[in-house]
């Protein structure tokens, strides 16, 4: 298979030497590199050259927002993309390929590969491929980081500085009818912070979490809870599935979101859409 390789350096998991490692690992697995970029500038126009390089695929090392940006420039009909985790969070290698260094990664996928088709949300022209937060509990991004790495009380100091325990801000969301975004939109829920996640399954849909505790204490054990076990099993938090949202801020301020882990800050409403296909990977095959 030939493969066309893309790094970015200053990803925080990427080592020095990468560029060797990599072309060693993929001679060693027995494929041909045909081209590799390892730079952190015009991401855009190497995603655009790899694509356009006649590569069998495309192995990319870096963060989310790396791997979102060529995912989203190959979209679903130009050649597979295989991610390595080489970032903080590495939300979307964990849900393609599981846990594993960058090196176990490659090696499993290029023994037996299978190319899938994966959905995305879009926001503002911005996809994510994992799950999207918005609200102050988008701090969680940096505080669930530190509680995987033990740092406990850098965790609780990430979230008073950023004021992430906040229950006086409040947003208003409106879901759309799954299968059916072109109906009116559902009744508002009012809510802290809102999470939206791709579900996993044959049929692409939005699992929309809605997180609203009655107090600054009740935010804690919500917070903790995400951290440690994730949202979907939080306490004060209510579920729907759907394939349109609408999030917007009663007071018209901009709305702070987290996209696959990349912090970023949208004007109010925001439109969250579901893209069914968005991008095609490449996977270890699984037997079905």
């Amino acid at each position: 298979m030939k493969l066309a390789a893309i790094i970015n350096p200053l990803s925080r998991a990427v080592p020095k030497g990468a560029s060797d490692e990599l072309k060693a690992a993929i001679a060693a697995a027995g494929h041909e590199l045909v081209s590799l970029s390892s730079t952190s500038d015009d991401l855009e126009a190497k995603a655009h050259a790899a694509a356009e390089s006649g590569a069998d695929a495309i192995v990319v090392w870096g963060g989310d927002g790396t791997l979102a940006c060529v995912l989203t420039i190959c979209g679903a009909d130009g050649p597979p993309v295989l991610t390595l985790p080489g970032g903080t969070m590495n939300m979307l290698p964990r849900r393609l390929h599981g846990e594993g260094s960058w090196h176990e990664v490659l090696d499993r996928v290029l023994a037996d590969p299978e190319e899938r088709v994966i959905a995305a949300g879009d926001v503002d022209g911005h996809r994510f491929y994992v799950a999207a937060l918005f609200g102050r509990l988008t701090g969680l991004a940096e505080s669930r980081e530190a509680v995987r790495k033990g740092q406990l009380l850098d965790a609780a100091q990430t979230m008073v500085d950023g004021d992430v325990l906040s229950v006086e801000t409040r947003l208003s969301l409106h879901c759309g009818q799954a299968g059916n975004p072109d109906k009116a939109r559902g009744p508002a829920i009012e809510a802290v912070a809102a999470a939206v996640a791709l579900t996993e399954g044959p049929h692409a849909a939005f699992d929309v979490a809605s997180i609203d505790p009655s107090s600054a204490l009740e935010l804690i054990s919500t917070a903790m809870d995400a951290m440690i076990r994730g949202w979907r099993g939080a306490d004060a938090v209510e579920r729907d599935v759907t394939s349109s949202v609408t999030v917007e801020d009663p007071d018209g301020l901009a709305i702070p979101s987290t996209l696959d882990g990349e912090q970023v800050q949208f004007e109010t409403p925001v439109e969250v859409r579901l893209i069914e296909r968005a991008a095609k990977v490449l996977c270890a095959r699984t037997s079905h």
